[in-house]
């Protein structure tokens, strides 16, 4: 892959689009200074996605898009598009099979960067992702710009690394493990938050699980209280339903009673009732009498409170116009002393204007005096500024003259000098002892090789040994772990024994079964002949539910079971079995035996017959015996653990002492090899100063007769100089007197001049001064003016309120007259309606006299009814009270939602209420025992379960995913490491290599700071020919410069990156470096494209094609291209 193109449109000095072509593998861009060149090295790191504004050359990012020059606008983008070839497929992934690929970068105003590839929008990362591993990017060792090559040497350990990281392609795993760590951070997150979640949700469902059983029962008691409360409340519907229809029924009698009674009295009502209108009549009367009387003290009282309102204003006006009337006074007076003021300040600015005019003549004669003594002064300083510059320009011949004849004298003696120094010099040279230590040398570089060989073949016998000992290791690690996982797997049936016994027995003495040791294979045959007895204990003594040992010891029958028990105690009866594998009824013929066993475990007896346990794999005799054999197996086990444990530990310290020797022979090797390269340097350094010395000989003894022949020379010019200097020392001197009379009439002058200018300051300070005055007395005036304008108005403004105020008033004298007769009106009405309202009340009392006298006589005919019709309206509301009582009897089943149908048809037929009533107290006590209920419990402990399922699911995905993110971690890890040390080694072997080729000699090397190769900085130590310095930072512009290109060109042999672009790196070196740089340069172009800005011919020579960028308008750069080979040809023709 190749940099075919560059496409720049307003970016920095290129505002016009310009397309840079790059056809050869070097190409040399040229120019003066200030005209863009840098911007084509700033445009690629730009595009390759540089963040830093700083990188660019910058205080922002839109600083990259141009700002307009003296002739141009500035524009409002910038964009920059590289052209790749990729021919060679080089770039990874998608793009392998394309042949041309192009990245664009475009930035706005508004500082918005856009990404382009092969035209569609992309994002940054797209581009970076594109580059990693190949050494390109915005700050990668592919761009060199001006001061890099000293950053890149003194740059820090941990900087230089990254260099080496990118050449080494693991950069992109760098990028990976970032990722990687932010998501295992991400889900050890995740996974905290789950397990606080499940925690909590565990608590919850606990509680839960209690409350949901609450809530079961509870639900169960509250069916049962709703079932009871509905019966309970349709048995008292029915107690009081029963009551209602017999008080229905007397009801019934005593309206028949009351209707005849009623029919009797019929005709006395239309007597009272024509009494009854008569009385309302008259009440009638009475009250639109009332409502006049009240209507007419109504608007008494309204015209009353309107005739205050009317005399409150006449008395607010009168104060009024008592207070316009002094005002008016005031005003008048106020105008008098404003005239009175006027007049005398209207003096007093005539006065300051006839002395402002008495100045201003004074001030313009005064001038005119000045203007003329000022050309006066003027021509006096030019006749002296003449003079003295004639004077000072034959001093400065003077001085030059003595200056010239000092440095002939100088010259004279540093000849005589040098000419003793080439003396000296010649001398030495010829009697140098250079050939003897260069023998001496050759000698020691040879005895240090074979120590070199000898110390590297003991190294080689190491490390065999160490890969011998890695693999005995390894295979003791083997049989440890194999022999640790036997162990574990041996403690863990053990632990499930001592589980399942601790379970099935007492754990508070021996049981009968854990002491016995019985046959292999018969262990669920005594078992099932002991089934029922294992409860036993062992004991010494005799006790309640115990076994003990037997006092005699009787031969037993061979067939018996009990032979089979190797140790233990056992009940008498275990002796009386017999043991047949297949059962024979005769051997129960004695009657020694109580039953017999087959092998199967079938118990036979006489009378009775067991079949043998199916679950005979779960004996607890078996169990013992295998936790017996279990624990001795583990007693085993561990003893083979501390003698594998012990081998290992012997061989880990053996292998320790070999890698101890073997740091030890690699330090020495290193030494020797350090050793080594001083001597062979030392040796080179003596061959090139021998050479050098020859060489220097032949120039002595030039620079000796070159020497004569300047000192000859200098006695002449020495000689002439001293004559021009006594020549020059005479005419000084006139000069000097003329110079004092020019500088006595200048002085005079200027004492005229400023005598004259004091003057006119007095005469304009008085003219100011006047003006002044003749201000004030102006501003004065106005003022005076403007206050008696303001007294005029104030008083025609309260004449005007005085007028205004009597019309007022005497408007206000006849509505008061209107209201007073009014008022009277009004007084005369309201007697008259007192008189009629009490003829009104006499004839009401009368009428109300008849009607009462009647109702007196109808009384004791209506007592009976009355009664009847009393004792109708209490059984009425005895009857409304039952049917009452029914419906709320009736309540509770609608609170219930149940139906009264439903209920009776479920209603037992021997129902009985106080049986029902304390059913239901029962039932209710139950529920309050319950106390608190949570109704929801149950679905919520449903949902909380689910969670905690898929909660549980979650965490074991986090913990996969957390695993799997680890090994991954880890994987990286091991490749990174990988991937430095063989990059390190090779730069550091590539750049030991050329550096020696660029410098002529000397030596360099890397170094890592650390022993972790994942975080290890690296530190450069360079030695040019000659020199033993301690540091790099002793070196000199250019060899630090020499250096650095030879660390590039390094990292460049190991993983070249597609173009390489320079940024005037050969400033600092001399002409016989910069061969060696652009030989070196020429030697890589064979597979890396060179693109170099520079003002070195000998490396504008060098390239296949120069590019020209020029500003001919300025600030606008512009591109000129010359094909080497086309313009050779051209000449030749």
């Amino acid at each position: 892959m190749r940099l075919s193109t560059i496409k720049l449109a307003g970016f920095k000095s290129f505002v016009e689009p310009t397309k840079i072509p790059f056809p050869d593998q070097m190409t040399c861009v040229v120019g003066p200074n200030g005209c863009g060149k840098s911007n084509v090295i700033d445009a690629v790191r730009w595009v390759l996605g540089e963040s830093s504004a700083k990188n660019l050359r910058g205080d922002a990012m839109t600083d990259v898009i141009f700002n307009g020059s003296t002739n141009r606008k500035p524009i409002s983008q910038a964009s920059v598009e590289l052209v790749f070839d990729n021919t060679s497929g080089h770039l990874p992934n998608t793009f392998a099979d394309r042949n041309q690929v192009a990245i664009k970068r475009l930035v706005t105003r508004d500082g918005q960067s856009i990404y382009f590839l092969n035209g569609s929008k992309c994002r940054k990362r797209d581009i970076t992702d594109i580059f990693l591993g190949t050494g390109l990017g915005p700050r990668s060792y592919a761009i060199i710009e001006q001061g890099m090559i000293s950053r890149l040497i003194e740059s820090k350990p941990a900087d230089l690394r990254v260099f080496l990281e990118e050449a080494a392609g693991v950069s992109k795993y760098k990028e990976r493990r970032r990722e990687t760590q932010t998501r295992i951070k991400s889900t050890r997150e995740n996974l905290e938050r789950l397990l606080d979640v499940r925690q909590e949700l565990q608590t919850q469902l606990d509680k839960l699980a209690v409350q949901s059983v609450d809530a079961k029962k509870y639900r169960e008691l509250k069916a049962t209280e709703r079932t009871l409360k509905g019966q309970i409340a349709v048995l008292k519907w029915q107690k009081l339903h029963q009551q209602q229809i017999e008080k229905a029924e007397q009801i019934n009698k005593l309206k028949e009673q009351i209707k005849f009674f009623k029919e009797a009295h019929s005709g006395h009502d239309d007597v009272l009732a024509s009494l009854e209108n008569q009385v309302q009549l008259e009440q009638q009367k009475q009250q639109d009498a009332q409502q006049a009387q009240h209507q007419t003290h109504t608007d008494l009282t309204r015209k009353e409170q309107q005739q205050i309102s009317l005399k409150q204003q006449q008395q607010t006006l009168s104060q009024n116009l008592i207070k316009q009337q002094q005002l008016q006074l005031q005003n008048k007076e106020l105008q008098e002393e404003q005239h009175a003021s006027a007049a005398i300040l209207q003096e007093q600015l005539q006065e300051a204007i006839e002395q402002s005019l008495l100045c201003a003549e004074q001030v313009a004669e005064v001038e005119e005096q000045v203007a003329l003594q000022q050309q006066s002064t003027q021509s006096a300083n030019e006749q002296y500024q003449s003079v003295l510059q004639k004077n000072q320009a034959h001093s400065s011949d003077i001085t030059v003259a003595k200056s010239q004849l000092r440095h002939f004298a100088q010259t004279l003696a540093q000849l005589e000098s040098q000419q003793a120094q080439l003396a000296a010099e010649i001398s030495e040279l010829e009697a140098s002892p250079v050939a003897a230590q260069i023998a001496e040398q050759q000698q020691h570089i040879q005895t240090l090789t074979k120590e070199l060989a000898q110390q590297q073949s003991a190294l080689n016998k190491l490390t065999q040994n160490l890969e011998q000992a890695d693999k005995e290791q390894q295979h003791l690690e083997q049989d440890f772990r194999r022999v640790q996982q036997h162990s574990n797997e041996n403690r863990a049936s053990i632990a499930a024994l001592n589980s399942l016994l601790v379970e099935q027995t007492d754990s508070g003495s021996v049981s009968l079964l854990a002491q016995l040791k019985v046959t292999s294979g018969f262990e669920p045959l005594v078992e099932q002949a002991l089934l029922g007895l294992e409860h036993l204990k062992v004991n010494q003594h005799k006790e309640a539910n115990s076994v003990w040992p037997a006092t005699d010891s009787a031969a037993l029958p061979k067939e018996s079971l009990a032979n089979y028990i190797e140790t233990g105690v056992y009940p008498d009866l275990l002796a009386r079995f017999a043991f047949q594998p297949h059962f024979d009824e005769a051997i129960l013929a004695d009657p020694f035996w109580l039953a017999v066993i087959d092998e199967e475990g079938h118990i036979h007896g006489r009378n009775f017959h067991s079949n043998a346990n199916k679950d005979a794999d779960n004996s607890l005799l078996l169990k013992h015996a295998q936790l017996s054999d279990a624990q001795q197996l583990d007693e085993e086990l561990n003893e083979q653990l501390e003698t594998k444990q012990q081998l290992l530990n012997e061989h880990l310290a053996h292998k320790k002492t070999l890698i101890a020797d073997k740091e030890q022979y690699r330090e020495r090797i290193h030494q020797a090899a350090q050793q080594i390269a001083s001597a062979s340097t030392r040796r080179d350094m003596l061959l090139e100063q021998q050479t050098q010395w020859q060489n220097q000989l032949v120039k002595l003894q030039q620079r000796q007769t070159l020497l004569a022949e300047q000192k000859q020379n200098a006695d002449e010019q020495q000689q002439t100089q001293q004559c021009l200097l006594e020549q020059l020392l005479e005419q000084q001197l006139e000069l000097e007197i003329e110079l004092e009379q020019a500088k006595h009439q200048q002085t005079e002058a200027n004492n005229r001049y400023r005598q004259v200018a004091s003057q006119l300051e007095q005469y304009k300070t008085q003219a100011h001064q006047a003006n002044l005055a003749e201000q004030k007395a102006r501003s004065e005036c106005q003022l005076s003016e403007t206050k008696l304008q303001h007294a005029n108005a104030a008083q025609n403004a309260a004449s005007e309120a005085v007028l205004e105020l009597n019309e007022q008033l005497e408007e206000l004298v006849i509505p008061l007259e209107e209201v007073a007769e009014q008022i009277m009106l009004l007084l005369e009405k309201h007697q008259q309606s007192d008189v009629e309202l009490k003829n009104l009340q006499a004839a009401l009392s009368q009428a109300k006299k008849e009607l009462a006298d009647k109702q007196t006589a109808l009384k004791s005919s209506q007592s009976e009814l009355v009664t009847l019709q009393e004792q109708l309206q209490a059984l009425a509301l005895d009857e409304q009270s039952l049917i009452v009582k029914a419906q709320a009897a009736l309540e509770p089943l609608a609170e219930l939602e149940q139906n009264l149908k439903t209920v009776l048809e479920e209603l037992p037929d021997n129902a009985n209420l106080n049986s029902m009533q304390t059913r239901l107290t029962k039932t209710t006590q139950a529920l309050n025992e319950l106390g608190a209920v949570n109704l929801a419990a149950i679905d919520e402990f449903e949902q909380a379960k689910q969670r905690s399922d898929y909660l549980n699911q979650q965490l074991d995905d986090l913990t996969q995913a957390l695993n799997t993110l680890e090994g991954a971690i880890q994987k990286i890890d091991r490749e990174t490491k990988n991937r430095f040390k063989a990059t390190f080694e090779q730069v550091n072997t590539d750049f030991g290599e050329l550096f020696p080729k660029v410098f002529g000699g000397g030596s360099a090397y890397l170094e890592l700071t650390s022993d972790d190769l994942l975080e290890s900085g690296v530190s450069i130590m360079a030695r040019p020919p000659g020199k033993k310095n301690s540091t790099i930072h002793l070196l000199s512009g250019g060899e630090k410069a020499l250096t650095a290109l030879s660390l590039v060109f390094s990292i460049f042999r190991l993983n070249p990156a597609p173009f390489c672009m320079l940024d005037e790196v050969d400033a600092p070196l001399d002409d016989a470096n910069v061969g060696r740089f652009c030989r070196l340069v020429e030697e890589m172009s064979q597979s890396v494209q060179f693109i170099y800005i520079s003002h070195n011919k000998i490396a504008m020579e060098m390239a296949g094609r120069l590019t020209g960028v020029t500003m001919a308008e300025p600030g606008v750069s512009r591109m000129v291209a010359v094909d080497i080979e086309q313009a050779v040809q051209m000449a030749q023709a």
